[in-house]
């Protein structure tokens, strides 16, 4: 409605003669903000543009010959007689100048009389003379040519507003529009103009797309090819534009009209049509020598082109189909299960092969084996790239893997080498180091020091190309991987196909047979086989798969082509829309990983995604996404580990070989920033990136040769996700950004950008602004005047307190991102945002709590919310309705109150209606201060809830019936006060906890008493696999085994069991890990220990009274790999029959009494042993004769520093 009222009457055809249409005369202090404005703004929807004067001109000659050229520039001139116009010299000298130019052209003049009549000017021109300040001041020449001009313009048709009927000004001004229009020539709309451009558009399109095929050999095609391009950009520049107008006077009712500087520049909306004639005469140009020179025709289409249904798909890529591998995937599950595979304690095993070939597929079928992830106690996996070979960050990025952490925290190196020693000491690890290009020996020597102190065993896998890269870091030959056979090639093909060979035989055999003949052509290469499979998916037509298999592209030869045959029909003969979504994704460097939602949100900042009914943008991007997964454009990253209630994102990449492709077709629009390449910028580059590489001024690009993109859409940095650093970038090197007015995305994440200028105000085409991470302490109100802006990211931004006021009024805002800042409350009207998919928090304070009920207007909230300050809720809870059981959408609710530590009554009444929808999958709950929860926390109706956290809830006196919640997986306790945790938990299901997987109760002050008990043939936590209990230390009833059948990691810490933690009975058949830490009441096991026969890993740690481990651990914990016994002063020996005999790791820290116990210890009865670390030892000679066993191979001594003589006659 709003385009069509802002479009309604501008022209396609205005001659370039003129710089104004309209030169608007009147007596400021009369009619500037009233009349007059209005009917400037008037002219201005009709698409005339229009000079009016500024009020704060300064006074003088300048200014008056601005503005006799304003009227010398102007088809006519409309002159608005007020009662006072006569008493303006400036008035009176306008009009004379007006008359002249009427007198010598064509020049079209239309009195308008506003509350006068034509014979008030006539007596105002009679009585010039007697006015005071005229008679001492000006001469009888003026005067008398005043009195002429006012006597002719009193006798010319004009316009009266007294005439009117009913003297209704809005009529008025439309009947005078009405004239110009008609002396002037009436305008064609210019939504004509838009339709036009958008209709070339779709046929120019068509046209690139016959063309790109034919410009991989030919220069004048590709060259031709380019400049339509940029042609077709410039138009689609123009129709954003025309959009952005439009929301602008949809947004801005009251200053509809251009606004003003000191000399009124021009309306911007009849320069667009002016630009857009010479965009469409352009690209009428360029499209005819497609037949004259080129011999190129309009694309008609291929069936495949258009979009079929989508499927169902995951997230993640289906590799289980890996074809032609089985011999190579043996033949490295050997080597990594070896434990002296080259004598050496850490081995390298290279794979290396071309590109495409599978080097990756193979690490990762190998990673992901079963007996490998049994036979090594941690794996990381790392993409190093063909980018630079930084030490620091590979080494960040394992720590990092290994940990589990998104940020070590550790900046010198020294520092974190240190750490990742710590980390991976006495571990067996597996280290992946995937697409490996360094051949510096030096480099890898750095690199790999911490590695050492890993147990004998641990290896690295690396992929590579090049056997250089081999030589520089391998122990173990390189296993050289071949091409596939083209059986295996037409089953990756069928399978990405059709799903699978025999079905495709069985169904259609003529399209089997084209078939074999295509994955004949891809040679082996698992890439193009997957990706051509994937282009033909689910296709029956002949013709499409007999048109793939007798293309040109096949006859190319390597030298002509720089890309895989296979792998450019896989993109000639995608969908356009996918054509352009793939093109873009050439801004991301090479190995760089990147999660859906964040493509997803780049591809909508470049308006990539056509809009669908019944379909969100966001949604219509993730089809699109699913859609290049399927055609292997895009590959999962390898998981660390299962994540069962899906918290985190899946990240994918681009084969190296796509990436190649992506910045193939997007040629000179799309540029990359690499090796301080700024150089080669162009004018027509529209998408600009760049990898971060360090902070500090050196490492940061200076952005001056962006200048010449006045035409970027895209401001992007990037960084690997290993590289946390919490540096910023100087700011001196982006403001200038601000100036390229076209921008649809700017990333100034992590910059030291304090604020940002009001002139953001004019970036009126910026869909996306990340801020997130920088230094920004305030935004300007100027940015809720960016009414195109979908996405605002100021996650982490720690300085930022507060949000503009007028925030609301950005209508388009989709995602917003407020977490971790310290943004105090939420702008009032944030519910006008109806288009709000993602708001990260709504923030309460003691002003605004009355707000929540704003969320009632913004049910379309998708992912995660968080409400904080629900303590500020104090005027009672009737008629705040919020209606949060709407947010079907919403997986992730977190309900914070804060304020003083009182017991609220009124907090159960708002958690009451709180109450979300049973979609939700996560909850969690932070300082709740009611004493008890409403019935809907655990109420069995959430079938989908799989995570739950109480935190700090210090007065409940019982806990929800959670037992009852049938998919919860995952459920987090802490700070509460409860005394007893009884049946109220479980609830009134027969099997409670049925599907959870982890338990945590920490900081339970005052909890004693932990009930089992449930209904006759219950069974509680028949699932469970790691419980941990820390700091509880009034709980004293010991564990009872048989509720926790499949119980894999017991975490106990801070507790005060008295004597033995478990009863003699005690039978943990899943148990791997076992950890005891700081419990100093714990004594003992009891008599015969614990039945854990699959327990690999045990810990006791700073437990004062623990003195002896139980005999028979050889048969009770038979697989017991690696023990730690730490700051347990009166622990005295091992038992008489020895430890299992799987044990090859054991450390030793702070035992006193154990080495004073000497040989008697029994340490030499631990057969065997191979690696021991010790520590804190107060003996000044170490070790004593046959202490050690004779199977120990590596030894290391830490903190000892009364340590004088280190005796060597044992040999390992």
């Amino acid at each position: 409605m709003a385009l069509a009222r802002a479009q309604k009457s501008y022209f396609s055809k205005i001659s370039t003669e003129f710089t104004y249409d309209v030169f608007l005369s009147f007596r400021g202090e009369d009619t500037r903000k009233t009349f007059t404005d209005h009917l400037y703004t008037a002219l201005g929807y009709a698409g005339f543009r229009t000079f009016r004067d500024d009020p704060e001109l300064e006074r003088g000659e300048n200014i008056k010959q601005k503005l006799e050229k304003a009227i010398q520039q102007s088809r006519s001139s409309v002159i608005v007689f007020s009662k006072d116009y006569t008493s303006s010299r400036w008035c009176l000298d306008e009009l004379v100048m007006i008359l002249e130019r009427k007198s010598t052209s064509d020049h079209v003049v239309l009195p308008v009389f506003y509350d006068v009549e034509p014979s008030d000017v006539r007596k105002q021109a009679e009585n010039l003379a007697k006015v005071p300040k005229y008679q001492e001041n000006q001469s009888t020449e003026k005067l008398n040519g005043w009195r002429a001009a006012l006597r002719e313009v009193a006798d010319l048709a004009g316009m009266v507003l007294r005439n009117e009927a009913d003297g209704h000004e809005s009529k008025f001004i439309q009947n005078i529009v009405g004239v110009i229009q008609d002396k002037l020539g009436r305008r064609v709309p210019l939504s004509d103009v838009q339709e036009k451009l958008q209709k070339k558009l779709l046929y120019v399109n068509s046209v690139l797309d016959d063309a790109q095929g034919k410009q991989l050999t030919n220069t004048t095609v590709k060259d031709w090819f380019n400049g339509l391009k940029e042609a077709a950009y410039d138009a689609e520049d123009l129709l954003q534009e025309i959009k952005a107008e439009a929301l602008r006077q949809d947004m801005e009712p009251e200053s509809a009209a251009i606004s003003t500087s000191k000399v009124q520049e021009l309306s911007r909306p009849p320069l667009i049509i002016t630009e857009a004639e010479k965009v469409l005469e352009r690209l009428e140009d360029i499209v005819k020598q497609k037949k004259q020179y080129l011999g190129l025709e309009a694309s008609v289409g291929h069936k495949f082109l258009r979009q079929a249904p989508s499927r169902e798909t995951t997230s993640l890529v289906d590799d289980s189909g890996v074809y032609g591998r089985d011999q190579d995937k043996e033949d490295i599950i050997k080597l990594l299960l070896s434990n002296d595979a080259a004598g050496e304690k850490i081995s390298v095993i290279p794979i290396i092969g071309m590109g495409g070939i599978g080097k990756t597929t193979l690490a990762q079928f190998t990673y992901n084996d079963i007996r490998v992830k049994r036979h090594f106690k941690l794996q990381a996996w790392v993409c190093i790239s063909d980018g630079e070979f930084d030490v620091t960050r590979i080494t960040q990025t394992i720590y990092e893997s290994i940990t589990g952490n998104t940020y070590c925290g550790i900046a010198k190196f020294d520092l974190l080498q240190n750490a990742l020693k710590e980390k991976l000491m006495m571990k067996r690890f597996l280290l992946v180091l995937d697409d490996v290009w360094n051949e510096n020996y030096m480099e890898w020597d750095k690199l790999r020091q911490p590695f050492e102190s890993g147990a004998f065993g641990s290896k690295i896998i690396v992929t590579a190309r090049n056997q250089r890269v081999a030589s520089a870091m391998c122990t173990l030959p390189s296993h050289h991987l071949m091409q596939i056979s083209d059986d295996n090639c037409w089953l990756l093909f069928a399978k990405h196909a059709f799903g699978n060979a025999d079905l495709l035989y069985s169904q259609h055999p003529d399209l089997a047979s084209i078939g074999r003949q295509i994955a004949t052509k891809c040679k082996g290469l698992p890439l193009a086989a997957k990706s051509l499979g994937g282009l033909l998916h689910s296709e029956l037509d002949v013709e499409e798969w007999v048109q793939i298999l007798e293309s040109d592209i096949w006859e190319l030869s390597e030298k002509e082509i720089d890309i895989l045959p296979a792998l450019w029909l896989s993109y000639r003969y995608l969908p356009s829309h996918l054509k352009r979504c793939f093109a873009y994704c050439a801004i991301f460097p090479k190995d760089y990983q990147f999660t859906k939602s964040k493509m997803v949100l780049l591809w909508m900042a470049e308006d990539l995604l056509q809009p669908k009914k019944k379909k969100t943008l966001e949604q219509v991007g993730d089809g699109y996404f699913n859609d290049l997964i399927s055609r292997s454009f895009f590959q999962s990253k390898p998981t660390q580990e299962h994540d069962p209630i899906g918290e985190s994102e899946c990240l994918f990449t681009m084969h190296d070989l796509i990436n190649d492709l992506a910045k193939f077709v997007s040629g000179e629009f799309c540029f990359r920033l690499e090796d301080h390449n700024s150089s080669d910028i162009v004018g027509k580059t529209r998408h600009f990136s760049y990898m971060k590489r360090k902070v500090g001024t050196d490492g940061c690009p200076n952005f001056d040769a962006l200048c010449k993109a006045k035409s970027l859409h895209t401001f992007v940095s990037f960084e690997k996700l290993y590289i946390s650093s919490r540096g910023l970038w100087p700011a001196s090197n982006c403001l200038g950004l601000l100036d390229l007015k076209c921008l649809r995305l700017l990333d100034l994440s992590r910059y030291d950008v304090r604020e940002l200028p009001d002139s953001i105000g004019n970036m009126k085409h910026l869909r996306h602004l990340d801020l997130s991470h920088s230094s920004i302490e305030k935004l300007p109100d100027a940015l809720c005047t960016l009414y195109n802006l979908q996405t605002l990211l100021l996650f982490g931004c720690e300085d930022l307190v507060e949000l503009p006021t007028n925030l609301g009024r950005l209508i388009k805002l989709r995602h917003v991102d407020i977490s971790s800042t310290k943004i105090k409350k939420m702008p009032r009207n944030m519910g006008k945002l109806k288009d709000l998919q993602f708001l990260s928090d709504f923030v309460l304070d003691k002003d605004t709590g009355e707000n929540i009920v704003e969320l009632k207007e913004l049910p379309h909230l998708h992912k995660r919310l968080r409400i904080s300050g629900l303590d500020n809720i104090v005027c009672g809870w009737d008629g705040l309705e919020v209606n949060i059981n709407d947010m079907k959408y919403l997986k992730e609710l977190v309900l914070e109150w804060g304020g003083d530590t009182e017991y609220s009554i009124q907090d159960r009444l708002v958690l009451e209606q709180l109450q979300p929808h049973a979609n939700l999958k996560l909850l969690r709950i932070e300082s709740y201060r009611g004493t008890s929860f409403p019935n809907w926390v655990g109420d069995h109706s959430f079938s989908n809830l799989s995570s739950v956290a109480l935190i700090n809830c210090k007065f409940c006196l019982s806990f929800p019936p959670l037992g009852q919640l049938p998919s919860l997986v995952k459920l987090h306790i802490e700070g509460a006060k409860v005394e007893s945790v009884g049946l109220e938990f479980y609830g009134c299901g027969v099997k409670p906890f049925r599907s959870l997987n982890e338990l945590s109760f920490i900081d339970m002050l005052e909890w004693q008493e932990w009930c089992y008990d449930v209904k006759e043939g219950g069974e509680i936590f028949p699932n469970l696999c790691k419980l941990t209990l820390k700091r509880c230390p009034k709980l004293a009833k010991m564990l009872p085994s048989d509720k926790f059948p499949k119980l894999e990691s017991l975490q106990l810490s801070s507790l005060n069991f008295t004597g033995c933690l478990f009863s003699q009975e005690s039978k943990f058949m899943s148990l791997s890990l076992l950890t005891i830490e700081e419990c100093p009441e714990f004594e003992c096991f009891p008599d015969g220990g614990i039945d854990a026969p699959k327990l690999k890993d045990m810990s006791i740690v700073g437990c004062k009274k623990f003195r002896l481990l139980p005999e028979g651990m050889r048969t009770i914990v038979p697989s017991l790999e690696a023990l730690t016994i730490r700051r347990c002063p009166e622990f005295i020996s091992f038992p008489q029959s020895g430890l299992a005999p799987a044990l090859v790791t054991l450390s030793l820290d702070g035992n006193e009494k154990l080495w004073a116990n000497g040989t008697q210890c029994g340490l030499q009865r631990l057969n065997s042993l191979q690696t021991l670390t010790v520590a804190s030892i107060e003996l000044p000679v170490f070790p004593e004769e046959g202490l050690l066993p004779t199977s120990l191979t590596h030894l290391s001594i830490f903190q000892s520093p009364n340590l004088t003589t280190l005796v060597t006659h044992f040999s390992f």
